[in-house]
């Protein structure tokens, strides 16, 4: 039997939530939940972080909107949901954006099914006010006086090599972890990121890579590259120390039995040479922040963004949106350059 609606779909407070209802009976065919699951089984091809997201979003809308028909799913019904959630107090602008973001993807698809007409998600805006607020989402970044103390402090950790590497040539957290010896060239001066290592429900996950552009080869700066070669001759006494308990997975960043670090291990053992050094606290995506900050505050030409965006695995205009805070800096070179050219 086909789900008949007996009524308008209602928003109320239910304990510490808020949800959408719409009384009817029959099976779930058609409905908002069935198209939001199906719309997540179809994302095959994504990272194991971006299908928790997906997971945790469909959870979600199928709570609040599952019971719903999707061709009585109307523009207000979605502009309530949303206006919900941002004064219930529980998601903050951030989560919103997410659940957005799947309900009109996967709304979008039933759309391109000719299953609707149109999406009634497409135009309905964000809530301009959202009870919870969102956690600091400003990445910061160390000037470079900060960073070169901070190099200076950490000369003799058992990590100053990658640790370098990420600081100032901005690899990702995950191509770090997942960066093996084969993939860098310590003659040539280069490192080929073609993979990454993550965590999902406490497992080590391999990927290829977040996208195309993050499949890449770039040169390093000499420094890191003897700091690398360093790092190398360490790990060799860390392995003959280990002796039989050595799991050889060839990785730049290991244990002290080359077993794959965890992104928590990681983030933990960083926090201690960065309250050592007596820098501002960062996180290690921090890190990639201030190479790419610093790439970007001293690019001097469309060439070097455009190179900048290639190392840091980038799309030029993504480089351009998420680092906009460093350009008033080569604004003002070039205004002062301008200046210098009709001055003589």
């Amino acid at each position: 039997m086909a789900w008949k609606p007996t009524g308008r779909p209602t928003v109320r407070q239910q304990r510490e939530r808020w949800v959408v209802r719409v009384d009817g009976i029959g099976s779930d065919r058609g409905t908002v939940g069935a198209l939001v699951d199906r719309w997540v089984a179809g994302r095959v091809h994504v990272s194991a972080k971006s299908r928790l997201q997906y997971e945790w979003a469909a959870a979600h809308i199928r709570r609040d909107l599952g019971a719903v028909r999707v061709d009585r799913l109307g523009r207000e019904d979605v502009a309530r949901w949303l206006e919900a959630l941002a004064a219930g107090g529980h998601f903050a602008r951030r989560s919103i954006i997410i659940l957005r973001t799947v309900l009109r993807a996967a709304l979008a698809d039933a759309v391109a099914t000719g299953e609707l007409r149109r999406s009634p998600a497409d135009r309905v805006g964000m809530p301009r006010v959202v009870a919870k607020p969102d956690r600091d989402g400003e990445i910061k970044a160390w000037t470079e006086e900060e960073a070169q103390q901070f190099l200076r402090s950490i000369a003799g950790h058992r990590w100053a090599g990658p640790i370098r590497l990420t600081l100032l040539h901005g690899l990702r957290r995950s191509e770090l972890l997942g960066l093996s010896w084969p993939a860098v060239d310590l003659k040539r001066g280069t490192v080929r990121i073609e993979r990454g290592l993550t965590e999902v429900h406490g497992r080590p996950v391999w990927s290829e890579g977040k996208n195309a552009r993050s499949r890449r080869t770039f040169s390093i700066d000499p420094s890191t590259v003897k700091a690398l070669a360093a790092h190398r001759r360490f790990q060799a006494e860390e392995r003959l120390a280990a002796g039989a308990k050595w799991v050889d997975n060839n990785l730049v960043v290991a244990s002290k039995t080359g077993t794959p670090v965890s992104p928590g291990n990681f983030d933990q053992t960083l926090e201690r040479p960065v309250a050592k050094a007596a820098v501002p606290r960062l996180t290690s995506h921090g890190l990639r922040h201030t190479a790419a900050t610093h790439m970007v505050r001293h690019a001097e030409n469309i060439g070097e963004m455009r190179a900048a965006a290639d190392l840091l695995g980038h799309s030029p205009d993504m480089l351009m949106k998420t680092y906009d805070h460093s350009l008033p800096q080569s604004i003002q070179a070039v205004t002062d350059k301008i200046g210098q050219r009709a001055d003589g």
